[in-house]
């Protein structure tokens, strides 16, 4: 039986803004892009939106919701995760589930019993981990690695990987 994925109904201009998103693109960036409507004070309305459209919670879980309706189909900068097989330390794998999932540092470290600091040390190891540089990049690189599940970023969704759709070892 085939798995129902996600899909969306995104306007045009709100997946140029999810790219811009995905790629960290700053305000003025984006303000200056052609194809968009907004000048710098509406960016961040225009975000705010989006992840309410979206029904995600933070940057990185837009990404991950993005990546996982295939609309981002690759991280910024080529990264570990895609090319080498990984298991994760069940804590950071936790970490990463946790961003994915639209989770906060706030509550990450409720959830973890850690300080901010500690917090942080395992988000710089889980970057290290995946051979990115942003929490950003980390949601799209798990996704798209197959290293959370789709419900991670969406209970409503399948408990399945996304289907790669290119072999291990090369770019996505």
């Amino acid at each position: 039986m085939a798995t129902a994925w996600p899909t969306h109904t995104l306007t045009e201009q709100q997946v140029r803004l999810l790219g811009h998103i995905a790629t960290e693109s700053t305000i003025r960036t984006i303000a200056a892009d052609p194809e968009l409507p907004w000048d710098n004070t509406e960016i961040n309305p225009a975000i705010q939106n989006l992840i309410a459209v979206t029904n995600t919670r933070t940057a990185a879980q837009l990404a991950a919701w993005g990546t996982a309706h295939r609309i981002i189909t690759a991280t910024a900068e080529p990264c570990t995760a895609l090319t080498t097989p990984i298991c994760l330390p069940p804590r950071l794998y936790r970490v990463l589930v946790g961003w994915v999932g639209g989770r906060t540092a706030l509550e990450l470290t409720v959830d973890f019993d850690v300080t901010a600091t500690t917090l942080r040390g395992y988000g710089r190891d889980l970057r290290a981990w995946l051979g990115v540089r942003t929490q950003v990049q980390a949601s799209i690189a798990a996704v798209l690695a197959g290293l959370v599940y789709l419900s991670d970023i969406d209970p409503t969704w399948p408990a399945e990987p996304l289907r790669r759709t290119v072999p291990r070892g090369q770019a996505a």
